[in-house]
């Protein structure tokens, strides 16, 4: 008898890579300069990466993931001059590196061909220091959580597709100046939007 292949006996665990893109919500994150400071000076802009995660699925609708994702958003600032007078626009990339645990709900139980979920978790950046002339430190490391959802798409009984979108919540980087030395802390959020092949057993 035919029988279609997502109808195999389900895998409990996963393992996927995938492609994402890394947004930045454009939150400031202070001043390179000590004398003139300005709380829109520097920025994070958007870049694309890759990682993996490896995913155990319990019976019914549960999953534990952990996730890792290297990308290379870019720092955007400004240069001031000692005297304040000229101020110079400059960018680099940055090697931004993220690790995850995120626990997973699924609209749907293990086996099924089609399975939507949301998930939560906890996750820890670690953000290059740029290469710019002046910069103040080295790397920056931040802990935080996340939210999203996604779909996974079965295509036979080790293969499937996903789709993910996430909302990082993290600590901002670099503790740059501020007006207000009081603004120097707060969090900084990345929005993921992932498309990864897995491989499941």
């Amino acid at each position: 008898m035919f029988t279609f292949p997502w109808a195999a006996p389900a895998q409990t665990y996963e393992f996927s890579v995938f492609g994402s893109r890394i947004g930045a919500n454009g939150k400031p994150l202070g001043s390179l300069s000590g004398n003139r400071p300005r709380d829109d000076d520097s920025r994070l802009r958007a870049g694309y990466g890759y990682g993996a995660r490896v995913t155990w699925n319990t019976p019914g609708y549960y999953g534990h993931e952990l996730t890792y994702i290297h990308s290379r958003p870019t720092f955007e600032t400004k240069l001031v001059s000692e005297d304040g007078r000229t101020v110079t626009p400059a960018e680099a990339k940055i090697q931004m590196q993220q690790a995850a645990y995120n626990f997973m709900m699924y609209m749907m139980p293990l086996g099924e061909r089609f399975r939507p979920f949301i998930t939560v978790g906890l996750e820890a950046h670690q953000y290059g220091a740029p290469r710019i002339e002046g910069f103040p430190g080295g790397n920056s490391r931040h802990y935080g959580g996340n939210f999203g959802g996604g779909l996974k798409i079965k295509l036979s009984r080790n293969a499937l597709i996903r789709f993910d979108v996430r909302d990082y919540i993290a600590g901002k980087p670099y503790d740059l100046n501020f007006v207000d030395p009081g603004r120097s802390e707060g969090f900084i959020r990345h929005l993921e939007t992932s498309f990864g092949f897995a491989i499941a057993f």
